[in-house]
């Protein structure tokens, strides 16, 4: 079987530049775990990026945090480690990430979306 090799649109190298300037924002801001304090190595969307787009370049709604507090929340127990995000970052944080969780619009995906991101996480 002959196998294309697809070149990556432009889209989706925007996004990924995008989101690898999200990520390097969130660790600086925050170089040590949210719930443990060990140094974080990953950026995680409290609100995940799949499910709520709007989200995803949002800077309240990425979290540091180390590799096994990641693990635990996606794979153990996500409950506990959310609550624990909650309880530092406060109530007033988590109405206001929450409210914006409701706002569902994906037909702003698009390439002027992607780079008025970046332009806005590079400076």
């Amino acid at each position: 079987m002959n196998w294309i090799k697809r070149k990556p649109n432009k889209k989706a190298k925007l996004r990924r530049k995008a989101d690898k300037l999200w990520t390097q924002i969130i660790l600086s801001q925050n170089p040590k775990c949210e719930c443990c304090g060990k140094p974080s190595l990953q950026a995680h969307h409290f609100y995940f990026k799949g499910s709520y787009p709007l989200l995803r370049y949002n800077l309240s709604n990425g979290v540091s945090l180390c590799l096994s507090c990641h693990f635990k929340l996606h794979f153990r127990d996500a409950k506990a480690v959310e609550e624990i995000i909650i309880k530092k970052r406060g109530q007033i944080w988590f109405k206001k990430i929450q409210k914006l969780s409701h706002i569902n619009k994906t037909s702003f995906l698009t390439i002027g979306y992607y780079e008025q991101k970046i332009k806005v996480l590079s400076n």
